[in-house]
C-alpha cells in the first residue's frame, strides 16, 4: 500500500499474521533466456519443476496452518544474470478438497512495497473463502521482503535518521544491488515461481502496491493469466508525478464523510479553508494537515470525521485535540521480515514517477523541483498550494532526491511495446480512499481491454482485506466465481 505515497504505519493486527521466524527450503534452479508465447522475453529460466512433496513446513511465516514453503533462486538483474542471485520465498496452500484435481491456482502478492505476502496469509485465506475449495493458493514474497532476503538498512528500518539521509546511506550499503529492487524484476520472479510450480494460467491478485506489481506482470506475461484482480489500484502507466487525485480526493472526502455522519455540522469544506488560513497565520506547518488527510484512507470514514472534529476545536481556540491528532512519533518497524521499509523506499525511488528527472544529478533535481512548484497551477490543490504539497508534506518523494541515478541495469515496470493481458480484470477502489483513488482506478481500468471497475461505497484503502465479509470482498469473490463457472461450462 502507499500511505501517504508510502506506508507510514504497520498493517492492522487483524490483517497481517504475526511473524516470528524464518524457515525455507531451497529449490534447484538455473539461469538462462527463454521466450514465452507472449513475445516478452524472460531472463529467468527454471531448470526443473519443483517437486511439491519437497516443500517444507513454513515455521511461523505464514503463521496460519495449511501452507508448505519453498524458495527459488533468481538472478538479481535480468540484464546481467552473472551479477548474483536472490532467493525468492513462497508458500503454497493446497485446495480444501485435496483429493480432487486442482481447478486452478490463485497467486497473491502484497503491497507496500515492503510487506511480506506470506505475512498476510490469514487475510488472503479469508478473502478468497470458498474459492479455495478446489483451487490452490500461492503467496510470493517480493524480493527484499519476508522469506525473500529482506534488505538490512538499520537506519531506515529504525527511523533513526531523516529518510533523506538514511536512504542515501542505504543506497551506499547496497551498492549496485540498489537497482535490483524494482517492479519489473519482481514481476519476472512471479513468473519464475509460476513455472517452477508447473502452473499454466493463474489468477493473480494484488493489493495496493501489489496492483502496480500485478499490472507489470500482466504486461510482461499476458497469456499466463486466467484473471487479474487489482485491489486498491493505481496505474503502472500514465500517472502524474504530482499524484493530484490524492490531494483533491482527500479534501472532497472530508465533506462526503461529514455530510453522511449524524452530528457533523455542515460546511466541512469551508472549515477546511479556514483551518488552513489559521495555520498559515499562526505559523503552523500546513503539511501536517495534508499528511493526516492522506492517512485518513485507513479507517475511513471515521478517520475523516476525527480530522474535522480536531479542526473545529482548533478553530475554537483549543489546540489540544489537533496536537494529539498530528503528533508525529517515529516508531521503528522492528521486524523487517514482516515489513521492510528499505524495500518500500528503494522501489519507490527506482520505479515511481518523480517531479524531477531521475537521470539528473541531485543539484539539478532540486532546481527542477523548485521550477515545477513555481510553474504548477497554484489553485490545483486548493486550499493547499503546490509548495505545501511538494515540500511541506510527506506525500512527495523528497527522500529520493539523493537516490543515485539509474544505470543500464534499470528494469522498467512495463517494457517498451508490451501489450496488456486480454484476460478479465477487476479493478477495486474505495470511494473514500485518497491513497489509491477511484480516479486512479479508472485510469487502471483503461489500460486493459477486458476490465471492470468496482468502487466500494463509504470505504477506504483495501477494504476487502480488512473486511472479508464486506461488499468489496464479495465483489471480488463474485467476479472470480463467475469466471470460474464460465470456464467450467466451457
Amino acid at each position: 500500500m502507499r500511505g501517504p505515497r508510502h506506508a507510514r504505519i504497520p498493517r492492522l493486527a487483524g490483517v497481517a499474521a504475526t511473524l516470528l521466524a524464518f524457515a525455507g527450503v531451497l529449490a534447484s534452479a538455473g539461469c538462462g533466456t527463454t521466450r514465452e508465447a507472449t513475445g516478452v522475453e524472460s531472463t529467468v529460466a527454471v531448470a526443473e519443476e519443483i517437486d511439491r512433496s519437497e516443500l517444507t513446513s513454513c515455521g511461523r511465516l505464514p503463521a496460519v496452518e495449511g501452507f508448505r514453503c519453498g524458495s527459488l533462486e533468481v538472478p538479481k538483474f535480468l540484464a546481467d544474470p552473472e551479477r548474483g542471485s536472490f532467493e525468492i520465498g513462497f508458500a503454497v496452500r493446497r485446495r480444501d478438497e485435496g483429493d480432487s484435481p486442482a481447478e486452478g491456482t490463485i497467486v497473491a502478492v502484497e503491497g507496500g512495497p515492503g510487506y511480506a505476502s506470506t505475512g498476510t496469509a490469514n487475510a488472503f485465506v479469508k478473502l478468497f473463502g470458498s474459492l479455495l475449495v478446489d483451487r490452490d493458493l500461492v503467496l510470493i514474497d517480493m524480493r527484499g521482503t519476508g522469506r525473500s532476503e529482506p534488505i538490512d538498512c538499520p537506519d531506515v528500518q529504525s527511523g533513526l535518521a531523516p529518510e533523506w539521509i538514511a536512504l542515501a546511506e542505504c543506497a551506499r550499503r547496497l551498492g549496485d544491488d540498489r537497482e535490483a529492487y524494482n517492479t519489473g524484476a519482481a514481476a519476472e520472479d512471479i513468473d519464475a515461481v509460476r513455472r517452477a510450480l508447473g502452473l499454466d494460467r493463474i489468477t493473480l491478485y494484488g493489493d495496493s502496491y501489489g496492483t502496480f506489481l500485478a499490472q507489470s506482470y500482466a504486461f510482461r506475461h499476458p497469456e499466463t493469466l486466467e484473471a487479474l484482480v487489482l485491489d486498491g489500484a493505481y496505474p503502472v502507466l500514465g500517472e502524474s508525478p504530482w499524484y493530484p487525485s490524492l490531494i483533491t480526493s482527500g479534501n472532497e472526502n472530508l465533506g462526503v464523510a461529514c455530510r453522511r455522519a449524524w452530528g457533523c455540522p455542515p460546511g466541512a469544506g469551508d472549515r477546511l479553508d479556514r483551518l488552513v488560513e489559521l495555520m498559515r497565520r499562526e505559523g503552523m506547518r500546513v503539511g501536517s494537515l495534508i499528511d493526516v488527510i492522506a492517512d485518513a484512507a485507513y479507517g475511513a470514514p471515521a478517520s475523516y470525521l476525527r480530522i474535522d472534529r480536531a479542526g473545529r476545536q482548533l478553530l475554537a481556540g483549543n489546540p489540544r485535540p489537533w496536537r494529539q491528532l498530528t503528533l508525529t512519533e517515529t516508531v521503528a518497524a522492528r521486524d523487517r521480515r514482516q515489513y521492510d521499509r528499505s524495500v518500500e523506499l528503494a522501489v519507490g525511488c527506482n520505479d515511481y514517477p518523480m517531479i524531477w528527472d531521475r537521470y539528473a544529478e541531485e543539484p539539478e533535481r532540486r532546481a527542477q523541483l523548485e521550477l515545477a512548484i513555481r510553474e504548477y497551477d497554484v489553485s490545483a490543490f486548493a486550499p493547499f498550494t503546490p509548495r505545501e504539497v511538494a515540500i511541506g508534506s510527506e506525500v512527495g518523494y523528497l527522500e529520493c532526491l539523493a537516490w543515485p541515478r539509474p544505470t543500464e541495469l534499470r528494469e522498467p515496470a512495463v517494457p517498451s511495446g508490451a501489450e496488456p493481458t486480454e484476460a478479465p480484470v477487476l479493478v477495486v477502489n474505495g470511494e473514500l480512499d485518497d491513497l489509491t483513488t477511484p480516479e486512479e482506478g479508472a485510469m487502471v481500468a483503461e489500460l486493459f481491454p477486458s476490465s471492470e471497475l468496482y468502487v466500494g461505497r463509504d470505504v477506504g484503502h483495501v477494504d476487502a482485506l480488512y473486511q472479508p465479509a464486506g461488499l468489496s470482498a464479495q465483489a471480488i469473490r463474485g467476479f472470480l466465481g463467475d469466471i470460474y463457472a464460465e470456464a467450467g461450462d466451457g
